[in-house]
């Protein structure tokens, strides 16, 4: 586990989001974006042996959080450029909510995804209308391409997590959270990129700094942990991984903004997700790979929570038959 020495500076006016942009977007989103239930979880409060909350980002029409900033971050651009038509690169969560809310403005969107992402991302994908590129072998590569593409083309590029409006839009969930459970104490998000933890921080800290904020990421998706050990953003070998929308590399200002919020980092074992997984499905609950680390820092003892906790569920989006192979291992 790692603290952070700055935890309570808050995110540097420069990077963003404000508190005040957070709630601008959710009076953007309301009506577009879910707010989703907040629930007691009996399952995992048993093993865990403390009261938990599950937050069900999973519920969300896109089957994850990733809706929330990325229209925030669409609804906010001039027509002009929402005109040149729109890209972006996706583990596959945040490729299907912009292609979602590109349909909702109108606008033309292209979306560059690994050749590996999860078969029922890029079917959504697909459905919601957006062209997609699958030659990448990882999420960097699509990153890449996707700018690439942008710079080409005139497109305009959506961030996955470094984006302000983006980071606002996520931090919304955080804004529930404390109208549903104002006396919580420890929230506890799965980090990839660093926007959704960084925008419901934001949102966390400024009603009660002492509410801890944990990330937690797997071993095989260790970005933001290894920056916070390093001080300053690491590159990490991409390795296979069930926490696929975890995967890949951050930057400076997602770094920036995590470092002002986040109490601390908890690596989980890969190994051990699937049963993370399993014991989501007994609370009744889908969970991706990248949703069930944060169950499995709670049921394998990584988090000692102080009163009453949160897990934010951030995504449902498994393929079927991996699912099934996960639930018969069990």
């Amino acid at each position: 586990m790692i603290e952070t020495a700055s935890r309570q500076r808050g995110v540097p006016p420069e990077l963003g989001p404000t508190l005040g942009e957070i709630y601008q977007a959710r009076r953007r989103i309301m009506g577009i974006a879910r707010r989703t239930p907040l629930d007691r979880s009996f399952r995992i409060s048993e093993l865990a042996g403390y009261d938990v909350h599950m937050k069900l980002e999973a519920w969300q029409r896109t089957g994850s959080f990733k809706m929330r900033g990325a229209y925030n971050a669409v609804a906010t651009l001039a027509p002009d450029l929402r005109a040149r038509g729109l890209v972006t690169a996706s583990a596959g969560n945040h490729g299907q909510a912009v292609a979602l809310a590109a349909r909702e403005v109108g606008a033309r969107a292209t979306i560059y995804v690994p050749a590996n992402a999860p078969e029922t991302k890029k079917r959504r994908i697909h459905a919601f209308g957006a062209s997609m590129n699958t030659d990448c072998a990882d999420y960097d590569e699509a990153q890449v391409a996707a700018e690439e593409f942008a710079q080409r083309t005139g497109a305009t590029f959506v961030h996955a997590f470094s984006d302000r409006a983006v980071v606002a839009g996520q931090g919304t969930v955080g804004v529930e959270i404390l109208e549903d459970m104002p006396h919580v104490r420890t929230v506890i998000v799965p980090v990839g990129g660093g926007g959704l933890i960084a925008g419901i921080g934001v949102a966390i800290k400024a009603a009660n700094p002492a509410v801890r904020v944990i990330g937690v990421q797997s071993t095989r998706t260790p970005a933001m942990y290894e920056a916070f050990q390093a001080g300053r953003p690491v590159h990490c070998p991409v390795e296979p991984t069930l926490a696929d929308g975890l995967a890949g590399q951050i930057d400076e200002p997602s770094f920036g903004r995590a470092q002002a919020v986040v109490d601390e980092m908890v690596l989980v074992p890969e190994e051990k997700i699937p049963a993370a997984v399993r014991a989501l499905y007994h609370d009744g609950i889908i969970g991706e790979g990248g949703a069930a680390v944060a169950v499995a820092a709670l049921t394998e003892g990584l988090v000692q929570a102080d009163g009453p906790t949160v897990v934010v569920i951030t995504g449902g989006n498994i393929d079927a038959g991996r699912f099934a192979a996960i639930l018969a291992d069990g």
